[in-house]
């Protein structure tokens, strides 16, 4: 299994270090899993990458049904994929080619979708499997162009608590590989995002817990499809109970979009484990990757990091 540090082509390699590669390798990480973007990654990035996490996007479902949200041209790939089918596929393939002179072991997409009116709601309209059956859709018709109908590395479908994949059994997990026709795939459980699908996580311990008994339901299959976890907690049940609702008012989308990222963050933590127990979920998944989402902690931009890897040994 392979310690990765979650790193961004929007972030400069020095930014945290002068040599990055060997601070990580100090601290006991492997390699990066890079945040990848719609342009050619500087070859600065090639060293030390393992894996990839391509591009989100936040209701590319909208485009994908001829429904595209009226917003600048420059922006649609960011918010939607494209400003419609066509402009989908292209820049899906277009995101899949840049990632490949890095040789990434894997690609992580999101495997779900949020309608921009929704963002700050607590329901969504969507059922998963709608969002499941469209995502394999343009999954597949973005992959039949690649070399035997198979992307050129590895895809990693991620849960989110959005409609979609969340990975609370395996029933959209089967109901996923029941639809996608291509093989070279996988899945990567985000063990935050899953806690924020789930009720009553209001700790760590809550998380941990939560987690446990989920994956304790899983069959073999759904087990091993699971190459990679995106390693992190988060305890907004508490949050999610109380925040304000808000509709989209007659405001730009983008700049509705802007007021939900506050929101999204009280949601999403990605906060570092602290207690031993978080083990027991990588001693059962036994991920070929676990990637340490987490952010910096008091300026330390290695702080969290070290503090969760050391529970690991």
């Amino acid at each position: 299994m392979k310690h990765l540090f979650s790193y961004s082509v929007y972030q400069r390699l020095n930014e945290y270090s002068d040599n990055l590669i060997g601070s990580m390798n100090a601290i006991g990480f492997d390699g990066m899993e890079l945040l990848t973007s719609y342009d050619s990654v500087d070859a600065s990035y090639y060293r030390g990458t393992e894996t990839v996490h391509l591009p989100y996007s936040t209701d590319w479902l909208a485009a994908w049904e001829n429904r595209a949200y009226d917003m600048e041209e420059s922006l649609n790939k960011y918010y939607m994929y494209g400003k419609d089918r066509n402009e989908i596929i292209s820049n899906i393939r277009r995101m899949i080619s840049i990632a490949v002179p890095l040789k990434p072991g894997h690609g992580v997409i999101h495997a779900s979708n949020i309608d921009i009116p929704e963002l700050i709601k607590r329901s969504y309209s969507r059922d998963s499997r709608q969002v499941l059956s469209a995502f394999a859709e343009m999954m597949n018709e973005s992959v039949s162009a690649f070399p035997n109908g198979e992307p050129p590395f590895k895809l990693a479908f991620e849960n989110l608590w959005w409609p979609g994949l969340k990975l609370q059994n395996d029933s959209d997990y089967r109901f996923l590989k029941s639809k996608i026709e291509f093989d070279n795939w996988g899945i990567c459980l985000d063990t935050g995002h899953l806690m924020n699908s789930l009720p009553g996580v209001y700790t760590e311990e809550d998380g941990i817990e939560a987690v446990l008994n989920i994956i304790d339901g899983y069959s073999q299959d759904l087990i091993d499809r699971i190459g990679a976890v995106h390693f992190h907690y988060s305890a907004s049940a508490g949050y999610r109970e109380t925040f304000e609702e808000k509709t989209w008012e007659d405001v730009p989308v983008t700049e509705f979009i802007a007021t939900a990222y506050p929101h999204v963050s009280k949601l999403d933590q990605h906060r570092p484990f602290s207690l031993t127990g978080c083990k027991t979920i990588v001693d059962i998944l036994q991920p070929d990757y676990l990637i340490h989402e987490l952010g910096p902690k008091d300026g330390d931009p290695f702080a969290n990091f070290i503090q969760q890897r050391k529970l690991l040994d």
